[in-house]
């Protein structure tokens, strides 16, 4: 059995890349300290848009990527991150092809937003009462993302009444 699965990535034209086989459905990750923009994405969110996974930290976040390779992510920018999240925003193109980050923040660090639009965030936002927008993009992006496929025994396993 192979360990990827060949998928067409649907934001790029003809581009496709490597899922791996044990890859897990495709959600929303929401990166921050605090909790607040998960909240305000909630609301922005249809139920069948998935559950909102929570990350306090980039390399928490970049765990959730590996086995969730086309999420979606939402991540705070801080002055304690700006390097980081920059770094990780430019390798988040070659590394997950199928992922997309917005970036959040205080208003105050509004004057970095050109900065992560061109380290590859396809938004950016810093007022939570606006975050209908980036959930909107966030369920646009998951409606398109490519699912895993199971194989017939795993289908089996899934549907049992006692599994985890």
């Amino acid at each position: 059995m192979s360990d990827e699965r060949q998928v067409s990535d649907p934001h790029a034209d003809g581009l496709t890349v490597l899922l791996p086989a044990a890859a897990k459905r495709p959600r929303l990750i929401v990166c921050e300290r605090d909790g607040h923009w998960a909240v305000a994405l909630r609301r922005g969110l249809a139920p069948e848009s998935g559950k909102i996974l929570q990350a306090r930290s980039l390399p928490q976040c970049g765990a959730e990527l590996e086995t969730r390779p086309a999420s979606f992510v939402a991540v705070e920018l801080t002055n304690e991150n700006l390097d980081d999240l920059l770094d990780r925003l430019v390798r988040l193109q070659h590394q997950f092809p199928l992922a997309r980050a917005a970036v959040v923040a205080d208003r105050r660090l509004g004057e970095y937003e050109w900065l992560m639009r061109e380290a590859g965030a396809v938004y950016f936002e810093c007022s939570p009462r606006r975050s209908d927008i980036v959930a909107r993009l966030a369920a646009r992006h998951l409606a398109h993302a490519p699912v895993p496929t199971q194989s017939t025994t795993e289908r089996l396993w899934a549907g049992l009444p006692w599994r985890r």
